[in-house]
């Protein structure tokens, strides 16, 4: 606006006829718009910096290859092909040379000789390491409301843990993936299960169910990852690596206190074959650390978890054979919801990613700023009543909720900085596009208001992997 007014004065400084008016008012109307007029929910000058970087990407280029099969492999310490990696040392998997993946490498980490390695995704360009904790429930959808409550308020639980003053934790992030079954895992359930005969009602029922869904059904993986930054550890002058194995074993007993089970953090096997899924269209196979021999394989003779060509277009990116398209969590339900409201996203046949990234608030700093909001809450609304302006009812509601963040910062509750996002994957471009409509479609039922990040999908798919990315 403030440019807008500088060439309107200018131009009638320079041209004081009806001419000069017009183009006065030109200046000024254009300016107007791109300040304010929304295009797929974002301004002018907010599509500015994505189109700057589309177009620096044009000129680098689109196509980004891996380097690792020019990089080869790393024999072990006897020059075996097979060995046991010596404590402490970590192995790196290359990632592409430029683009969203550059600088992510795969390392592991062992808190000493005797215990298991602990897989670590570091990323150099923010100096933080990432670890990923895989975690299994106990048939929450079954359970009734007053129980689904219950675990609700067990998990706010241990996020509150994680939000104390001085945490070491810079970022969390769960991440629940749907993928397509065929179905057998749920057959060999039901037949090792089954208490009932084949032929009484209720077992003929479920197995027309199960023949019904075919291949419409979804196998459902949820991951926990837990990010701590060079900085923070330094400061204590701790290692960096050392912090996050400490702050993983504190994050398991309060998810088993929680009633939420947790095998460990996942081995850098592990965690490169599920790091794979993301970019894959396959449905997985169970992630297990490569073995040879009876004795494990060091880390840098596993696959590299990273694609090997990626291809990004503007409303969607092209990781080896598969597209995927990325969506921002624009708004959240506005209205009272059950637990289970995110329920829609991972029902039916197309695969979607759906992640929150969590970045914790220190308790003063959240009381400070909850304190900000109440007193500009207060002068905001003194403001319209002395000018006459109409309270709406949208105003009102965020006013209540700036006093329910302040009760329950003083109930103990933990603040958090979070946003959203969901990725649809597919096998074809034109499968794709189906799956968008039909996620779109979902998340409307989840009343989730989902906008589709244009010309910056590539760094938006690392979003719903668990790498702890998407805030600023």
């Amino acid at each position: 606006m403030a440019s807008g007014l500088v060439v309107g004065v200018a131009t009638l400084r320079s041209h004081p006829d009806v001419l000069g008016v017009l183009a006065a008012v030109a200046s000024l109307v254009s300016s107007l718009a791109v300040a304010c007029w929304p295009i797929a929910g974002r301004t002018g000058e907010e599509w500015l910096p994505v189109l700057v970087r589309w177009g620096a990407d044009g000129v680098i280029g689109r196509w980004r290859l891996s380097p690792a099969p020019a990089n080869g492999h790393c024999p072990g310490a006897d020059g075996a092909t097979s060995c046991h990696p010596a404590p402490g040392t970590a192995r790196v998997r290359a990632p592409l040379r430029d683009g969203a993946f550059a600088g992510l490498t795969v390392l592991e980490v062992r808190a000493d000789a005797k215990t298991d390695g602990v897989g670590v995704v570091h990323d150099a360009r923010t100096g933080s390491m990432t670890a990923v904790l895989p975690l299994e429930g106990h048939s929450f959808a079954l359970r009734g409301g007053d129980e689904k409550e219950r675990m609700v308020a067990s998990w706010s639980g241990v996020l509150a843990a994680l939000a104390r003053e001085g945490s070491s934790v810079h970022r969390i992030q769960w991440v629940a993936v749907a993928l397509p079954d065929d179905g057998r895992a749920v057959r060999a359930y039901l037949r090792e299960r089954a208490t009932l005969p084949a032929d009484s009602p209720p077992s003929r029922s479920y197995r027309a169910l199960l023949g019904e869904a075919g291949a419409d059904t979804s196998h459902h993986a949820v991951m926990l990852a837990v990010q701590v930054r060079s900085q923070r550890a330094h400061r204590r002058g701790e290692a960096t690596a050392g912090v996050l194995v400490r702050e993983l074993a504190n994050l398991e007993r309060l998810l088993a206190d929680a009633d939420v089970s947790c095998p460990g953090p996942l081995g850098v096997g592990a965690l490169a074959a599920r790091l794979r899924t993301f970019t894959q269209c396959a449905p997985p196979t169970p992630a297990q650390e490569p073995r040879e021999q009876g004795r494990t394989c060091p880390p840098c003779l596993i696959g590299t978890p990273w694609p090997m060509a990626t291809r990004v277009e503007w409303s969607r990116v092209r990781a080896d054979a598969t597209w995927h398209a990325t969506y921002w969590i624009a708004e959240w339900p506005r209205v009272d919801i059950g637990p289970d409201f995110l329920a829609p996203l991972w029902l039916g046949s197309p695969r979607r990613s759906v992640s929150v990234v969590m970045e914790p608030v220190a308790p003063s700093r959240a009381v400070r700023a909850v304190e900000q909001a109440r007193t500009a809450d207060i002068a905001d609304s003194e403001l319209r009543r002395r000018g006459g302006f109409l309270a709406t009812a949208r105003r009102a509601r965020e006013a209540e909720l700036v006093v329910r963040r302040e009760r329950e910062l003083a109930d103990g509750h933990g603040s958090y900085r979070f946003s959203g996002y969901v990725t649809v994957t597919a096998p074809s471009a034109s499968q794709l596009e189906e799956w968008c409509e039909n996620t779109e479609h979902a998340a409307g039922q989840a009343r989730l208001e989902l906008r589709r990040l244009y010309g910056d999908q590539e760094r938006a798919l690392l979003c719903t992997m668990p790498l702890c990315r998407g805030l600023s």
